[in-house]
């Protein structure tokens, strides 16, 4: 028992918000007791537009870590609503909230995220947040996730954010080799998230933040999987950024950071020890016709007539 012990609980270092974190870190031991009752979940919120196809393959994976589930659906049109209220008691969704987006009004994704949080916290304190193409892995169990939640009330809790490029390959050039991401916090009382209209936190800042270093827990990420993909989506923010300054001023930011991100496709690889649990092909699946990421493209071209804002050359623009 101590040495699988020894194994599994690697340091995780510590660091209080309102401090200065290079005078506060230091190794923070999980406890090895695990309930054999708990009286409280752990609930995952996710906010979602037209990924059925991610979510049925998700769910499963997500339970790893989630005992239950809040859903923002937002403008659905691929059945998304239905098949979370439909599925509900298997998976244990407790709420799905709906949201339908206005051309006349500016989204504003704090605003969204505050309101899955606010859902979430009627029944637990302890919340994952993930994006849809995104799930948590390591060698921790749900037990001692909420066992480390349990025992920092108050703490929003960092894990590196790792980018599949296939199943057994991740990205680690430039800012991908480190980067880190908050998606678990365990909450006594209700948090604020800052206004911001894009880019938002994934959930509010506490008081305390923790970083969970591998191989204890970490985010993974699908988005790089398919270049295709990961161009429409990034080609799509740029002209969301376009359309939002002409309609209503934002300060968005500029095209060269997407530039940066999909940095020409030259990406440097590594082996990764922890397998890509989802099908690496799982977005070929799917018509670039069909996406509404593409189609929003397409009409705000012809609307605003937008120029070619560099999409790499996938022929998207």
């Amino acid at each position: 028992m101590d040495n699988l012990v020894s194994g599994l609980y690697a340091p995780i270092t510590s660091t209080t918000a309102s401090q200065d974190s290079e005078a506060n870190v230091h190794d923070v031991k999980l406890s090895i007791e695990i309930p054999a009752i708990r009286s409280e979940m752990i609930v995952q919120i996710t906010r979602t537009r037209d990924e059925l196809f991610l979510i049925k393959e998700m769910i499963p994976i997500w339970q790893k870590y989630a005992d239950g589930f809040v859903f923002l659906v937002d403008s659905s049109t691929d059945g998304t609503s239905e098949f979370l209220k439909q599925n509900a008691a298997k998976y244990n969704i407790l709420s799905v909230i709906e949201t339908d987006r206005s051309s006349d009004k500016l989204d504003i994704e704090s605003n969204d995220r505050q309101r899955l949080y606010d859902e979430a916290l009627k029944f637990s304190g302890k919340i994952v947040c993930l994006d849809t193409d995104e799930y948590l892995d390591g060698t921790m169990t749900k037990e001692q996730l909420f066992t480390l939640m349990d025992d920092h009330k108050d703490t929003l809790f960092h894990s590196l954010w790792i980018q599949y490029l296939n199943r057994s390959e991740v990205r680690v050039d430039g800012p991908w080799r480190t980067n880190w991401m908050d998606r678990v916090g365990s909450y006594s009382k209700r948090a604020k998230f800052r206004h911001l209209q894009m880019h938002s936190e994934h959930l509010p800042i506490p008081a305390n933040q923790l970083w969970i270093n591998m191989p204890n827990l970490f985010v993974a990420h699908l988005a790089w999987v398919d270049k295709k993909a990961v161009a429409l989506k990034q080609y799509y923010w740029k002209i969301v950024d376009y359309v939002n300054r002409t309609k209503f001023g934002t300060k968005t930011i500029d095209c060269v950071e997407y530039d940066r991100s999909v940095s020409n496709f030259n990406w440097q690889a590594e082996p990764f020890p922890f397998s890509l649990k989802v099908r690496p092909d799982i977005y070929s699946t799917q018509p670039i016709e069909n996406n509404y990421k593409y189609q929003f493209i397409k009409e705000s071209i012809a609307k605003y007539s937008i120029p070619n804002l560099n999409d790499w050359g996938m022929g998207i623009h």
